[in-house]
């Protein structure tokens, strides 16, 4: 895949990007900020228990960079630690493109400088971005990705629809993610197609559909029990 992107106003006045060659927005048209806040953050990692001390987090799809400064932003205003893994196979190339997202200045602009090392840092090293949060990003493909099982509390899965990556909607691939995830773990995710919650419900999840973010009916919470 060829990462041209065309940067793109939701109706939030946030920003998202165009892929034209899969024909597929990065974040929603209908407000970018707030369709992650409200699959990642409150349908995320705000259904954890606030008793919690270390939260593992892993995020199928860094593009932006979006669901991991919301997450950051998040544990600094509640103090809480968090250990960040994120994947991504095709990582946006040009800082004028991550430089222009205007996502520090809706949400908090103290983090310019950590929005744009999230981008920069280097793949495969863990690096810590405050005092408690820890970010490691894998330059990999998902499936070929190896990560320790029974090792995430919550799975943030934004990977592009399985119209444009059905590889990344197949069994195989949610079967690893359920692996992943400790036991009463979770994922979220924005799709809702009934294929992929059967899938998800075949292979052990237990499947909730909530109401999902503006301009779409509902989303997927799926719980390792």
């Amino acid at each position: 895949m060829k990462v041209s992107p065309e940067i793109k106003i939701t109706k939030d006045g946030s920003n998202t990007l165009f892929l034209q060659d899969i024909d597929e927005h990065y974040h929603s048209v209908h407000g970018a900020i707030q369709e992650s806040l409200h699959v990642f953050i409150k349908n995320g990692i705000q259904k954890i228990s606030p008793n919690k001390c270390l939260i593992n987090i892993l995020e199928i799809g860094f593009g932006t960079g979006l669901n991991a400064l919301l997450t950051l932003d998040y544990s600094i205003k509640k103090n809480l630690e968090i250990n960040y893994h994120t994947i991504e196979p095709y990582p946006l190339e040009d800082p004028k493109i991550w430089s222009a997202l205007n996502y520090c200045e809706l949400i908090n602009k103290n983090l310019n400088n950590q929005f744009d090392l999230f981008h920069r840092s280097d793949w495969n090293k863990e690096i810590l971005m405050t005092s408690f949060f820890s970010f490691l990003k894998y330059k990999s493909k998902v499936e070929n990705c190896i990560l320790i099982p029974n090792s995430y509390d919550v799975i943030y899965f934004d990977a592009f629809s399985p119209s444009s990556q059905p590889e990344l909607w197949n069994e195989s691939v949610l079967e690893k993610m359920f692996l992943l995830l400790k036991k009463n773990g979770f994922l979220v995710t924005y799709c809702s197609k009934g294929i992929v919650k059967r899938k998800l419900k075949k292979i052990g999840f237990v499947i909730d559909s909530l109401p999902g973010p503006p301009g779409k009916r509902e989303m997927t919470f799926a719980k390792k029990s």
